[in-house]
């Protein structure tokens, strides 16, 4: 007992310096950048919708043989701010949205791009590399369309309070990148611990390595995206939310599994098939729809808090 006790506080300990570790590390980035002159609206653009912490931990899994772990990563956080993420936003404060239509095309077309190099059941290095293409490219289209838009949809908080502090501050430039480099060395300890804490957990109990990704691990490493979607509605910035809604499950259909699968090809269990990528397509064209029609409510909020319910429900009870 005291074993599992102390492997799932190695997880969450580990998972804990990991999602802290980003935080700042990401927050230095952004102070360098300012710092050192580089476009402070290219990186809104890459820090709205990545969610730098899946890949630490999805790249250390890969590297110690349990890709499903990873890939249950990337899943399981995208069903998470869908499920948990946008419902406590809908409940809380429902919000209107006008999210430009081919930013949701975009959306809902990741996971069906995802799909046609999962079907023969392997992802290997070149389709990495291919799905890693296809993401810069809609990166690079929505850099693009974000600098011809009167109004910029994909903002990072973080970027923001970057600009304020740097402005108060007179630090010395070196600080920064220094900072970076030690919650860097933390990201790697941050992930080795929780890769090792989940990969005993899942040996020990006879755990699937597939399901406890796509549920446990995912719920942990994407706890923060709460906060991004509800605290830009609270304040009554819905494009804040929404962009960092489109800009996430586009990177974890794309982004985050093409990174896994470049570093080191691995096979996909026949249940990703069957029912973890149909939930989630599924649940994403439900979210797409929601945006096009421009609400997302209380009913709205029911609806995906009851598929995500039953994915839990289906993962434990009958996989």
């Amino acid at each position: 007992m005291f074993n599992y006790f102390l492997q799932v506080m190695i997880f969450l300990g580990g998972a804990a310096l990991l999602i802290f570790s980003v935080e700042k590390f990401v927050g230095n980035l952004v102070r360098t950048s300012y710092t050192y002159g580089i476009s402070a609206f290219i990186l809104a653009v890459i820090f709205a919708g990545m969610d730098f912490e899946n890949w630490g931990f999805g790249i250390s899994a890969v590297l110690k043989g349990v890709p499903d772990i990873a890939l249950g990563s990337a899943i399981g956080s995208a069903m998470f701010l869908m499920g948990a993420a946008i419902v406590i936003g809908g409940f809380i404060t429902p919000f209107d949205s006008k999210t430009p239509r081919d930013y949701l095309l975009l959306m809902i077309m990741s996971p069906v791009m995802l799909l046609l190099f999962l079907l023969d059941g392997m992802l290997t290095r070149i389709d990495g590399v291919i799905i890693l293409f296809i993401f810069a490219l809609i990166l690079l289209y929505l850099v693009r369309r974000e600098r011809t838009s009167k109004r910029a949809r994909l903002r990072d908080e973080e970027v923001e309070e970057a600009a304020e502090e740097l402005g108060k501050t007179s630090e010395k430039k070196w600080i920064y990148p220094t900072l970076m480099i030690i919650f860097l060395i933390g990201i790697v300890i941050g992930a080795e611990l929780s890769v090792r804490g989940a990969k005993e957990l899942v040996q020990n109990l006879g755990l699937s390595g597939t399901i406890f990704g796509m549920t446990i691990v995912g719920l942990v490493m994407s706890l923060e995206e709460v906060l991004l979607v509800v605290e830009p509605v609270r304040k009554g910035e819905v494009s804040v939310a929404t962009g960092n809604i489109v800009g996430s499950l586009i990177f974890f259909s794309l982004g985050n599994i093409g990174l896994l699968a470049a570093i080191r090809g691995f096979s996909i269990s026949e249940s990703v098939l069957t029912f973890y990528w149909p939930v989630m397509f599924a649940t994403i064209l439900l979210v797409g729809v929601f945006l096009v029609r421009g609400k997302i409510g209380r009913a709205e909020a029911i609806i995906l808090a009851g598929i995500y319910l039953a994915y839990w429900v289906i993962s434990y009870g009958f996989l």
